[in-house]
């Protein structure tokens, strides 16, 4: 047989030297395109060739020399003859030629130009972002779900540095920045599923819960993960039955990376890169850089065992002059009445935006992220396999957050025009925050699968994963106007620190009244220094099982699926506060004022043009209260800051469900029924004491889903969808410590209380999908997608009347009590479309070699706000941008690539004022383009250049009644990349 296959192979060996490979390939005919049921031993690869043309009645010719010395896993399940042929080729340098009626024809490209025409075939292996479209295109395809993806060829040929820049590719998924505008905020942290925050959506790694080192936040710090970890990113958008309910937006899954799919391999890249904004606040000629690397092997007498190992590591520097007069809640504008008092009702104002809190920061961060991953599989048949997964992921930010800060008095004078007027007195402050933090980052998991039979299944698996987070933040601050006494630090308003102002496009400029006083560092005198210890443990264990009967992919009938799932969350949030002043007037001479603490750089204000900026010495800043602590009287009322920081969560999560399924060819229809059980206890302080107090909280639902699938023809799917789905609550809103403020000036109401509420629900959603997908070929693909999210028991907190007992003696007073609560109702509904062809073949010549991927995403949503008994509409979810559009173009021609992506992500709001609807805050839209060119020097080598964000564009955010006045600016820059990636070829 071996033999007849060789002569056969010679025969048409005239075919291939006279033609490019790829001219020969033709869409497979019936016989080889008809689903078969294979069984085919572990064996090697020619030999499972014959095997496999036996069993499917037709003739496979090879090149027996370049199929010898390949062994095979074993090969079960129903399939088409090519499919099948295409799974044992992978790995190999093999690329079918010809598909007839009842033959296949492989064959290997033996010259540069056949290989660049290879990568037009549709049966062999093309170009990286060729093969990534496929991919994407044939998970959706075969998927039960409503589901996207993007794999990780596709992510390598764009300078996303982590998975959540990879991720905004993706339809309906946007992402946002850092929510802490004291921190630099140049890079994406977050991913929001169809205009649903990323606290409402799960992040698994192959299928298992990841922690998350967020003391109150559920969303997982994405940006900590490599790009490299993954082979696929999944947005799965129709969450069924065994799949964690807690998915209002949907689901993301990172698929690792599997030995069996690849082969052996090696593949490694090395880049650098500069970044227009470096040096922008002190002097810096650090370059970035990314290098990884990931490898892949197959061992064992049978090819039973799988490996792959990857690496990652980044050093990444990044500097800003950003601006801030919106403070972080709004608070930086306000209005006056004609009498002179500061208000925010406008109607009852003169109309004029006054900037009262005008903020400039000068950021200076060096990230460095490192990370390695290992996959152990084990395949000694196609009945049974097991994997264990473990992976290592580290961040340190080392970041110096330098301010300058102007905080008039509210005596105002308008000035000639509505935006211009003067602050008549005022005080100004320099500051540094020296504030590093450290995140790291572990999981384990491990699945099985055994089959009884070729229908009966069950599959195990186990994950346990930590997060752990520190933070180790010094500040300090010097001031104009010091009153330093042997009890009291405080501040005075002069006249020399008023300001006169003149806003252009929201932006405030301002100009002091005695700029050179302003300008004078012996004028700021020492205020205080702070440091602030914060560290979060998280734990995540899960456990899970799933027996089924007849509910494969390619099985036909009745299927039925039960699984139970079990996941242990475990939460510790501890801070240590301190703060210390100077203990007299005399200790504040001795220590100095600013211009003994003063970097030899200074720079210019963005909002204060005609004076100095000086950056803080943080070594003699810290220097001074470490030598001369008798200089210095700590502030012992900051213990209480640290107590209502404090609380220990414990979350068990217990879930059993169901499935039925039946399947033709044409239609898939799916129903589940999944009961989750959850038990929350949580431990605090009370009112800033050591006191603890603990609560508990228990719920469970029983949530429905559905999906239908119509086949309507080879090429044209239908989908439909329904399930109910849950938010919990953040772990914040339950381990918020219980703090009490009085204020004796308030007769009618002297206490206000906050607190956290154990009685929270978690949000519920209807969750409505119709999609449709028109597949073009195997690179091919029009789809569209329409959703309804109905959204009941939302969260947020609540202003209430009441009495509460005052710690401090015991009395009971009437008291305003915040706490968060379930009495909201939220919607939001949306459209998809997506177009991809990885090559525009109907275009003439050169431009054939173009290939586009383009998607478009409109949401409209809503939620009611409720604040002193009274409800306003907002016309967002948080962080639900209106629209997203992505643009992919790429064009391929021998060893050159070209590609260059845009994003863009539309306006959402980030906060909501209880009291003014003009302080809402609306992140500002967003584009982003972003450009690849590689050239291959040799097969094994290519050399890549890399623009991040060509545009050069800024994160911006807006307030006001029409958006029109600034909340912060933060500027980016672009960053060039170039490198070499090196994929070795062990395939010879």
């Amino acid at each position: 047989m071996l033999r007849r296959s060789a002569t056969v192979f010679l025969l048409s060996s005239a075919v291939l030297a006279l033609a490019p490979v790829g001219a020969q390939t033709a869409a497979p005919a019936p016989a080889a395109a008809q689903s078969i049921a294979f069984d085919l031993p572990a064996s090697d690869l020619p030999a499972a060739l014959n095997e496999l043309g036996r069993q499917a009645g037709i003739q496979i010719s090879f090149p027996y020399e370049s199929a010898t010395g390949h062994r095979m896993a074993p090969l079960k399940g129903r399939m088409a003859p090519v499919d099948a042929v295409r799974r044992l080729i992978a790995g190999t340098n093999l690329a079918i030629v010809e598909v007839g009626s009842g033959h296949i024809l492989l064959g290997v490209p033996t010259s540069a130009a056949a290989q660049a025409d290879a990568d037009t075939a549709d049966e062999i292996v093309v170009r990286g972002f060729r093969l990534a479209t496929r991919r994407a295109i044939e998970t959706k395809r075969k998927s039960d779900q409503i589901i996207d993806s993007i794999s990780q060829d596709d992510v390598s040929q764009l300078p996303d540095v982590n998975v959540v820049e990879a991720a905004r590719r993706i339809p309906g998924l946007s992402v946002i920045s850092d929510r802490d505008s004291s921190r630099g905020h140049d890079n994406y942290q977050y991913v929001t599923i169809r205009g649903l925050d990323s606290r409402y959506n799960l992040v698994t790694v192959d299928g298992s819960q990841i922690a998350s080192a967020d003391s109150s936040y559920r969303g997982a710090q994405l940006a900590l993960l490599p790009a490299s970890l993954v082979g696929e990113i999944q947005a799965i958008k129709t969450v069924t039955a065994q799949y964690d309910p807690h998915a209002l937006g949907g689901q993301l899954n990172l698929v690792t990376k599997s030995a069996f799919d690849t082969g052996t391999m090696l593949a490694a890249q090395v880049l650098s890169g500069w970044t227009s904004q470096t040096g922008r606040v002190v002097p810096d000629d650090h370059a970035n850089i990314r290098a990884d690397a990931t490898g892949a092997i197959l061992f064992g007498a049978e090819k039973q065992f799988g490996l792959v190992l990857s690496g990652e590591y980044q050093q990444l520097h990044a500097s800003a002059l950003a601006s801030l007069p919106g403070d972080t809640a709004g608070a930086g504008w306000t209005y006056y009445t004609a009498a002179g008092a500061q208000t925010g009702d406008i109607p009852n104002s003169t109309g004029r935006a006054v900037p009262v809190r005008v903020q400039d920061y000068a950021f200076d961060e060096k990230r460095e992220r490192y990370s390695i991953n290992g996959k152990l599989e084990f395949r000694p048949s196609e009945r049974f396999g097991a994997s264990l997964f473990g992976g290592y992921y580290h961040e340190l930010s080392d970041e110096n957050c330098y301010e300058a800060l102007a905080l008039p008095s509210t005596s105002y004078t308008p000035g000639a025009t509505a935006d211009t007027g003067k602050l008549n007195t005022g005080n100004y402050q320099l500051g540094l925050v020296g504030q590093p933090e450290k995140r790291r980052t572990w999981l384990i998991n491990g699945n099985a699968h055994y089959d009884f039979d070729d229908k009966l299944k069950l599959t195990l698996g186990a994950s346990d994963s930590r997060a752990k987070y520190n933070e180790n933040r010094w500040m300090y601050k010097w001031n104009t106007g010091m009153v330093i006494t042997a009890t009291s630090a405080a501040t005075s308003n002069q006249a020399a620190y008023g300001y006169s102002y003149q806003n252009i496009n929201g932006q405030p400029t301002i100009t002091m009244n005695d700029p050179a006083a302003a300008a004078n560092p012996a004028n700021y005198g020492p205020r205080y220094w702070r440091n602030i210890v914060y560290d979060i443990d998280n734990k995540v264990r899960g456990l899970r099982g799933e027996l089924s009967w007849n509910f494969a992919a390619d099985d036909r009938g009745l299927g039925l699926q039960a699984g139970v799932n079990q996941t242990l969350t475990n939460v510790l949030s501890d801070l240590n506060y301190r703060e210390w002043f100077a203990k007299d007037a005399a200790s504040a001479a001795l220590i100095g004022n600013l211009d003994r603490y003063s970097q030899p750089t200074v720079l210019t204000p963005v909002s204060a043009p005609g004076i100095n900026f000086y950056l803080i010495d943080a070594a003699k800043a810290q220097g001074v209260l470490l030598d001369h602590p008798e200089w210095f009287r700590q502030n012992a009322g900051r213990v209480a800051d640290g107590n209502n920081a404090f609380y220990q969560l414990r979350e068990l999560i217990t879930a059993g469900y169901g499935q039925i399924r039946w399947q033709s060819d044409a239609v898939n229809l799916q129903a589940g029924l999944r009961y989750d059980s959850t038990a929350v206890g949580v431990t605090t302080h009370v009112n800033g004491t050591s006191a603890l107090v603990s609560r508990q909280r228990d719920y469970a639902y029983a949530l429905p889903s559905g999906i239908a699938t119509w086949n309507v023809t080879r090429a044209f799917k239908l989908r439909a969808g329904v399930s109910e789905t849950i938010g919990r609550p953040d772990y914040g809103q339950y381990g918020a410590t219980t703090t009490q403020s009085f204020d004796s000036s308030n007769v009618a109401r002297p206490l206000t209380v906050s607190q956290g509420n154990p009685d929270l629900k978690p949000r519920r959603a209807w969750n409505y999908d119709l999609s449709g997908e028109l597949y073009l070929g195997r690179g091919g693909m029009i789809s569209a997608a329409l959703f309804y999210k109905d959204i009941h028991d939302e969260i947020f907190n609540l202003t209430t009347q009441g009495t509460a007992v005052y710690y401090v003696d015991g009395h009971t007073y009437n008291a305003t009590i915040n706490q968060p609560v379930n009495a909201a109702k939220a919607m939001v509904k949306g459209a998809e479309l997506q177009i991809v062809k990885d090559r525009l073949d109907f275009l003439p010549g050169p431009l054939a070699n173009l290939g586009v991927s383009l998607n478009a995403t409109w949401l409209d949503g809503h939620f009611n706000f409720v604040t002193d008994g009274k409800s306003r509409r907002i016309g967002a979810l948080f962080n639900q941008p209106d629209h997203i559009y992505n643009a992919t173009i790429f064009y391929a021609d021998g060893p050159f690539t070209i590609r260059a992506a845009f994003n863009r992500i539309g306006a959402s709001p980030v906060s909501v004022d209880s009291q003014y609807a003009w302080r809402d805050i609306w992140q500002d839209s967003r584009d982003q383009l972003d450009l690849q060119a590689s050239y291959n020097v040799k097969s094994w080598l290519q050399l890549m250049g890399q623009v991040q964000n060509a545009t050069n564009t800024s994160f911006e955010a807006h307030l006001g009644q029409n958006r029109e006045l600034l909340q912060t600016r933060y500027p980016v820059g672009r960053t060039v990349w170039l490198g070499l990636i090196i994929k070795p070829n062990f395939r010879k």
